[in-house]
């Protein structure tokens, strides 16, 4: 049977770690008011930035010192040109969404339309991409890369779609950054400075009881990239609601936590485990988390040792009384 588990375990950790990857993604805004330059980008790689740019520097980042190859070179030039493009798809979609929402007289003064694009490289080879739109903080539209097709999250999306299905030229440009560029973009700028820094994740466990269950949390800190996995493995877990979100720590490294909820019945019953995956191991991190039930015996002798405890003190404290009391005067 331990074999078994065994056998289970390490095909399940092999599964989960296809999750491991290099993460490259292309942030751009174009907006009008708040303050702000009306276009700006800035792609990363593990959240390291390796490119910058915003209308009020009349320029784009200049070439750093990394790219010192034939490839590098060229997928700068890539850069550069994708970046005119995004620009000039950012600021239709703005206009576009800024007319179909009826958005006029002061209203059209405030409006910010987003866009990400990005990629992601597992360890054996395979990748995958997307690309999503926002007008003002909500869902506009997102590309699917097969199809070759825009798809409208609201009906004020459908004429930016018309508009960039009908550019047959325009729409290879995603397709093929998402499909080539990204991926060849990633084996270049992965090597750049920073980008390979790993720091290994702290783990604990901590829990907390509740009436007929036990929420038990792993939190993992200080690991860096922030791509990770963290999974409990234990019969009969039920997950905690809510989603889990990574939080910067103050030296640039991140933190996560993973709860889930443990029958009071089952409590020293079984073996829980919380195993978290990460670039920065070869393997993994495993901590065990294991309460021994305590037996009926046990409880009945803690709350006899009570009992003694609540009946001498009230003797002591009668004796004190008579004690205390004066005796009658003999006549």
């Amino acid at each position: 049977m331990q074999i078994a588990c065994v056998l289970v375990l390490l095909f399940y950790l092999q599964e989960v770690r296809t999750d491991l990857q290099y993460e490259s993604c292309v942030y751009w805004t174009s907006s009008k008011g708040f303050g702000l330059p009306e276009y700006t980008e800035r792609i990363v790689v593990n959240d390291v930035s390796v490119f910058y740019h915003d209308s009020r520097t009349k320029s784009k980042m200049p070439c750093p010192d990394w790219i010192n190859t034939t490839a590098g070179r060229k997928q700068w030039s890539i850069i550069h040109e994708f970046s005119d493009h995004n620009r000039f798809v950012s600021t239709l979609g703005l206009q576009s969404a800024t007319k179909q929402f009826n958005l006029t007289g002061s209203l059209s003064h405030q409006n910010i339309y987003q866009g990400s694009n990005c990629c992601f490289l597992y360890p054996d080879g395979t990748h995958r991409a997307f690309m999503i739109h926002a007008f003002n903080g909500k869902d506009f539209t997102s590309f699917d890369i097969d199809s070759q097709t825009f798809v409208a999250a609201v009906p004020q999306a459908v004429l930016y779609k018309t508009l960039r299905e009908r550019d047959l030229a325009g729409i290879g440009m995603p397709v093929a950054y998402g499909k080539k560029i990204c991926l060849e973009r990633l084996n270049i700028l992965k090597q750049a400075p920073g980008v390979l820094i790993k720091k290994v994740p702290e783990v604990r466990i901590f829990e907390k009881q509740k009436a007929g269950s036990v929420t038990v949390t792993c939190h993992v800190t200080g690991f860096y990239p922030r791509v990770i996995q963290v999974d409990w493995l234990g019969p009969d877990l039920q997950p905690v609601d809510g989603v889990t979100k990574f939080l910067p720590n103050e030296d640039g490294t991140y933190q996560t936590r993973k709860s889930v909820i443990v029958p009071e019945e089952d409590v020293g019953e079984h073996t829980y485990s919380c195993v978290v995956l990460h670039s920065s191991v070869p393997d993994n991190i495993t901590r065990v988390w294991v309460v021994e039930k305590r037996s009926r015996i046990a409880v009945w002798t803690s709350l006899a040792c009570v009992c003694l405890l609540v009946i001498g003190f009230g003797f002591w404290i009668r004796c004190r009384s008579n004690d205390k009391q004066v005796p009658p005067e003999v006549t």
